[in-house]
C-alpha cells in the first residue's frame, strides 16, 4: 500500500498560506528569469500557465498579481514536510514538486486505524497548504487518488477497485511526454478507460516505450517501491547576516570564514573534498546556488578557497546577502591519495624545495631534504604540502 502526500502548485500554495487576501484571484508565482513558475486556476482561465513569459501572460490578464519567487522558503518548507514524513513513516521518497510517497505497509497497526495513519501524515504539512493524500496499490494510483481528494481530506482507492477509479480519469495524468497526450486526444482517446480498451501492442507500435508503460497504468500496474533517497555524506556551514552584505568583498571574507570552520569539524578529518556547493539567499528568500565539482579530491585549504572565490567574483547575485550557506560534498579518505597530472607533481617539488630554501634563510641552517611522499598534510607549517626525509 503506497500514500501519496500532495500540495498543488506548491510554491503558489506557500505563498497564498501568507496572502490569504489573494485566494481565488489570478496570481502567479515568477522565476528569476521572468516566466511564470505555477499560476492559480483563476490566472489559467485568462490562458496564463507555466513557463509562460510575465509580459505575455499579464497582456493576457491585466488585474493578475505577480509574486516574487522565493526558492529558499519553498526548499526549507519542502525539508521540513520531508522530515515530519519521515518521523511518522517507515520510507518516504520526494516525487515532483509538492509530491512525496509514503509505504503504508503496516503502518495502520502503529496508529490503531487508517484515519488515524490518514491524520498523522496529512498533519506532517501545514494545513494552509491544504495538502491532500492518496492511498491506494501502487504509486500512479496513489497520486491520482490524492489529486481528487478534498483538501485536508484523503482518498483510499480499495485494490479492486484500482482500474474502475482510473478509467474515468483524463489522460492528462499520465506521466508522459506532453506531444503523447496531444496525439492521444487527436485519436479520440480522452480517458484511461479508452485507453485501457485498446491493445498493448497497438500503444507499443505507435508511442514506444512510453504507450506500454501508459496501457500498464491505465491497468493500475504500478509496482514501483517506494524508495528512500541515498543521501551523500556531507558537512555544512551556513552564516546569517543581520544586516544583509552588498559588499562583495565583505561576502568574501565571510565565505572564507564558513571554509575555515568547515574544515575544522571533525567529520572532516582525514577527508578529502570532490564537490562543494554555495548559496546564497537573500532577505526575500531568493538564491544564487553554484557547483564547483574538483577535477581530483582535495583538501588544501587554499586550493578550495582558490576554486571557491572564483566563483564568487563571477557570481550574479540576486540582491544583498542575508544568508551564506558552503556545503562540502563527496569527501573520501585522504590518505594514499595521488595527484592527477605529473605536473602538479613536478610543481609540488618545486614548492618544497623553495620551502626548504625558506627555512634556511629564516633559521639559519637546514639539513639537506628530498621528498619522499606527497601527502595532504605536512610537519613543515610553511608548506603543508608533503613529507621531508632529512638526511643527516
Amino acid at each position: 500500500m503506497v500514500g501519496a502526500l500532495v500540495i498543488s502548485r506548491f510554491p503558489l500554495a506557500c505563498e497564498l498560506a501568507e496572502r490569504t487576501d489573494l485566494a481565488g484571484r489570478p496570481a502567479v508565482v515568477a522565476r528569476g528569469d521572468g516566466t511564470v513558475w505555477t499560476s492559480s486556476p483563476a490566472a489559467e482561465l485568462f490562458g496564463v500557465g507555466p513557463d509562460q513569459p510575465l509580459r505575455e501572460a499579464i497582456s493576457r490578464c491585466p488585474e493578475l498579481a505577480v509574486l516574487e519567487g522565493r526558492p529558499a522558503v519553498y526548499r526549507a518548507q519542502e525539508e521540513a514536510i520531508r522530515g515530519a514524513l519521515e518521523f511518522t513513516a517507515f520510507a518516504v521518497e520526494e516525487g515532483l514538486e509538492g509530491v512525496w510517497f509514503v509505504e503504508l505497509g503496516g503502518l495502520v497497526g502503529c496508529y490503531g486505524s487508517q484515519e488515524a495513519m490518514a491524520s498523522a501524515i496529512l498533519d506532517c504539512a501545514p494545513a494552509a497548504l491544504s495538502p491532500r493524500l492518496g492511498m491506494a496499490l501502487g504509486k500512479f494510483p496513489a497520486l491520482v487518488a490524492a489529486r481528487r481528494a478534498p483538501a485536508g481530506r484523503f482518498l483510499d482507492v480499495e485494490a479492486g477497485r484500482v482500474e474502475t477509479f482510473l478509467a474515468a480519469q483524463a489522460v492528462d495524468v499520465l506521466p508522459v511526454p506532453e506531444e503523447m497526450i496531444r496525439r492521444l486526444r487527436l485519436l479520440g482517446i480522452e480517458t484511461l478507460g479508452a485507453l485501457a480498451a485498446l491493445p498493448r501492442s497497438a500503444l507499443a507500435a505507435q508511442f514506444g516505450p512510453s504507450g506500454a508503460h501508459a496501457w500498464e497504468l491505465a491497468h493500475g500496474d504500478d509496482d514501483s517501491p517506494v524508495r528512500p533517497p541515498q543521501r551523500p555524506e556531507r558537512v555544512v556551514e551556513d552564516i546569517g547576516f543581520e544586516a544583509p552584505l552588498a559588499s562583495r568583498e565583505a561576502l568574501q571574507v565571510a565565505a572564507e570564514q564558513a571554509l575555515g570552520r568547515v574544515l575544522r569539524d571533525t567529520r572532516m578529518a582525514g577527508r578529502a573534498v570532490r564537490q562543494a556547493v554555495l548559496r546564497a539567499e537573500t532577505e526575500r528568500g531568493a538564491v544564487w546556488e553554484r557547483t564547483v565539482t574538483f577535477k581530483e579530491a582535495l583538501v588544501e585549504r587554499d586550493r578550495l578557497w582558490t576554486a571557491l572565490r572564483t566563483v564568487l567574483v563571477e557570481a550574479q547575485l540576486p540582491g544583498p546577502v542575508s544568508r551564506l550557506e558552503l556545503e562540502l560534498t563527496g569527501l573520501v579518505a585522504a590518505q594514499g591519495r595521488q595527484l592527477a597530472l605529473p605536473v602538479g607533481r613536478r610543481r609540488l617539488r618545486e614548492q618544497l624545495e623553495e620551502a626548504l630554501r625558506h627555512l634556511k634563510a629564516r633559521y639559519g641552517y637546514c639539513p639537506v631534504g628530498r621528498v619522499v611522499e606527497v601527502e595532504p598534510w605536512s610537519r613543515i607549517p610553511e608548506q603543508r604540502l608533503a613529507l621531508i626525509d632529512f638526511d643527516p
